[in-house]
């Protein structure tokens, strides 16, 4: 199967991102008037730089791996200052998925059609349910790990520049979070595939499988002495809730807001046949597509199997009914919802003989879903400005409480 297509000049890509760029900030104008900590930007990461400081805190695991973007984004904040540390948070965030985007669209994944890249990417920026990751440095790990997972899959780096580009990428990604131990077996298999055979993969490993099995590695170690653990409360799990995840959460989630369909929750028949529908379509196509499917169908399979059988939802209840809630446990199915998409896409171009009904099609489906999901609720006003200025004004030595979203959130600092 080819998906070779044309090449953008510097213009239209410029052009294009900035198109991108736009719909991000008018998706949630909030975050960039009124930047904000959110979550773990504050309570775990800058809290940690700056009580601990830059080092004690990048040497530290948290929840049993480490999280190098995080702290090292809020290292630069502290310099900075406590109330520059929403701006940068942001600026680091913004500043990733343009990168991201940027690489898309280059020649590096000149393999798949143009016209699929861009479509993709502004799915990537439109795509619904994901308020709680949106444009924050805490769920950058998410994202990183797409982006080192198209640098598995594109062509090789040619030059110095890239090679850098694809090491730093490799580092970031794979000391900041578990996903590259869930990456690892993509590799592997891409190598496999590449070489013929386990022991050729082996005896041909490069620069770049070194680098990658020591970061594995060094997140196994950092795992293996943490006392980090799960939840202990059961999943009530159920083949009727399996399916109503995987249609509502997973595969209607990725095309409009789950406030507009939470309906199909509970469904049984018409979530059985949604979920064993598009089951069958993505394992035929592994069968039929090239190894590129196959390795992005690995770890979508094992990102999207771990997000539903191991989540962290709450500490008491049952977590699979939990999943009803729209806003509940979206993280868990960002890149399931990217994949969704990208097969739908699929689909659509191996209809050749009629493509542009088929192109028509999935335009006329997502485009109004979509717009419907374009806007997201702002975030709410906590008191995080005046708590900063309560900071800046109080005594060396003082202990604040620095409120942040989502409500509940708060970070204590020390004034130095």
């Amino acid at each position: 199967m080819s998906l070779m297509g044309s090449r953008l000049n510097k213009f239209q890509t410029l052009l294009i991102l900035f198109i991108l760029l736009t719909i991000m900030i008018t998706r949630r104008p909030d975050i960039f008037n009124h930047p904000q900590l959110w979550a773990e930007d504050g309570r775990a990461f800058f809290q940690s730089v700056w009580n601990v400081g830059v080092f004690d805190s990048l040497i530290a695991p948290r929840d049993g791996y480490f999280q190098t973007l995080p702290k090292l984004t809020m290292s630069l904040a502290s310099f900075l200052g406590v109330s520059y540390s929403a701006v940068t948070a942001l600026a680091a965030a913004v500043i990733l998925r343009c990168l991201f985007l940027a690489y898309v669209l280059s020649v590096r994944m000149s393999f798949v059609n143009i016209k699929y890249r861009i479509a993709f990417c502004f799915y990537f920026v439109l795509q619904p349910n994901i308020q709680e990751a949106y444009i924050n440095i805490t769920n950058a790990h998410t994202y990183l790990a797409i982006y080192l997972l198209c640098i598995m899959i594109s062509k090789p780096p040619t030059d110095t520049l890239w090679k850098c580009h694809d090491f730093i990428i490799l580092v970031l990604c794979g000391l900041s979070g578990p996903f590259i131990g869930i990456l690892a077996p993509c590799l592997a298999l891409k190598r496999i595939i590449e070489h013929g055979s386990i022991t050729n993969a082996i005896k041909k490993f490069n620069l770049f499988d070194v680098v990658f099995t020591m970061c594995v590695l060094t997140q196994c170690v950092a795992i293996a002495t943490s006392s980090a653990d799960r939840t202990p409360a059961p999943l009530g799990a159920s083949w009727d809730l399996f399916a109503s995840i995987i249609s509502y959460k997973v595969i209607l989630g990725s095309m409009i807001d789950l406030n507009h369909v939470r309906w199909a929750w509970g469904k049984g028949i018409l979530n059985t046949a949604i979920c064993t529908s598009i089951i069958g379509f993505s394992v035929f196509y592994f069968f039929k597509c090239n190894w590129q499917y196959k390795v992005v169908f690995t770890y979508v399979i094992i990102i999207t199997g771990l997000s539903i059988f191991k989540p962290v939802i709450n500490n008491l209840s049952e977590q699979w009914p939990l999943f009803e809630i729209p806003i509940v446990g979206c993280r868990y199915f960002i890149t399931s919802g990217m994949a969704i998409f990208c097969l739908l896409l699929l689909m659509a171009h191996n209809i050749s003989k009629y493509q542009p009904i088929s192109h028509l099609v999935l335009l006329l489906l997502f485009i109004p879903c979509l717009i419907a999901s374009y806007r997201m609720p702002p975030l709410q006003n906590v008191g995080y400005d005046k708590d900063i200025e309560k900071f800046e004004s109080a005594s060396k030595g003082d202990a604040v409480n620095i409120r942040t979203n989502p409500p509940g959130w708060s970070m204590d600092l020390i004034k130095k």
